[in-house]
């Protein structure tokens, strides 16, 4: 349950710090790292429910699925950094989850944020030069892992193959 908020806290950062400031910081992505750690320390799994050596191989995909994004300069690499982690404290069936949660996010957000009424909504006459052509996607990928971890979501609950 600790570790559940954890998460949920430590995600919710995250999700602030890229809509507010369009930017992941490093300090809030190692703390990620140090939370898994902890937590397999602690319980001998990662938060997710996922081993350590699920977590350290679901890392290096994550980080090698968005790579080619950010080289293509469609992405920040805070977000292909953000995507490493949440490999490392859940594994790849929880790192699958949270890409098929965050497009949709994503997606949705750059309907909204394209739309003529919700510019008159927000008001914010500097969008565009905010958010330069660019969804916050580390949003999507954050408010995915809050939902994972509310609902209790563990690696085996998920099954993709």
């Amino acid at each position: 349950m600790i570790a559940q908020l954890a998460v949920i806290v430590w995600a919710g950062g995250l999700a602030y710090e890229d809509w507010r400031w369009r930017r992941l910081p490093n300090v809030l992505l190692a703390a990620g790292v140090v939370l898994g750690l902890v937590h397999w320390a602690a319980y001998g799994a990662m938060p997710f429910g996922a081993t350590i050596s699920d977590g350290a191989v679901a890392a290096v995909l994550g980080l090698a699925a968005l790579l080619p994004f950010y080289r293509a300069g469609w992405m920040g690499a805070g977000d292909v950094k953000l995507s490493a982690v949440i490999g490392w404290l859940g594994g790849l069936q929880i790192l699958l989850a949270v890409f098929l949660v965050a497009c949709m996010v994503a997606g949705g957000l750059a309907i909204m944020l394209l739309s003529p009424a919700c510019r008159r909504f927000m008001g914010d006459h500097g969008l565009d030069r905010r958010l330069g052509a660019r969804v916050p996607f580390g949003v999507g990928l954050a408010g995915a892992v809050m939902v994972l971890a509310a609902v209790g979501v563990t690696p085996g609950a998920l099954r993709f193959w």
